[in-house]
């Protein structure tokens, strides 16, 4: 790791602006329309079982769906629980997914003959017969790197490439 990295990462976290409105009944305006467009959850679950400190807000440790929002103008990380937006953390990066990245990244399942076997006749009668018109949700990737300051969560979705950064303790 370069020596100017936790400079960087100190400007970055220096000028990320935290979202100042609030969301109505706490709830991701575009939820629905992920559920009517996918044919199951398009966000990645994400488990954290240490304190994550982000300005003024502290994320404990549990379970959160993450999703990646432009709202107002700016990219942000939905930490969601139980449907409901508990955080809302800016992205401080937001790149490019590189080409063939899930391919090379994500660990395909072992199938076993018979699974591939149905898996071969059901994406046969889907393709013929599809009556719900539902897509399959964008890849996805979560990474977390600690670093000496700073806990630098990456989210892969689609065809970006989200960063957050959290302070290890809050002082």
């Amino acid at each position: 790791m370069p020596v100017w990295a936790d400079d960087d990462y100190d400007y970055l976290y220096e000028n990320a602006q935290p979202f100042t409105s609030k969301l109505y009944n706490d709830i991701d305006p575009f939820q629905d329309e992920d559920t009517i467009k996918y044919s199951w959850s398009p966000y990645p679950l994400f488990r954290t079982s240490t304190d994550l400190f982000f300005k003024d807000f502290k994320i404990e440790p549990g379970y959160y769906l993450l999703t990646p929002r432009c709202l107002s103008g700016k990219d942000y990380i939905l930490f969601k629980q139980n449907g409901k937006v508990a955080f809302i953390i800016p992205a401080v990066k937001k790149e490019d997914t590189p080409l063939n990245f899930y391919d090379a990244n994500v660990p395909k399942m072992k199938l076993t003959k018979w699974q591939k076997f149905t898996l071969d006749v059901r994406k046969k009668f889907y393709d013929t017969a599809k009556d719900s018109g539902k897509s399959t949700p964008p890849n996805s990737l979560v990474n977390v790197d600690v670093q000496v300051k700073y806990i630098v969560l990456t989210l892969y979705y689609g065809e970006y490439k989200y960063t957050a950064l959290f302070k290890r303790s809050p002082y």
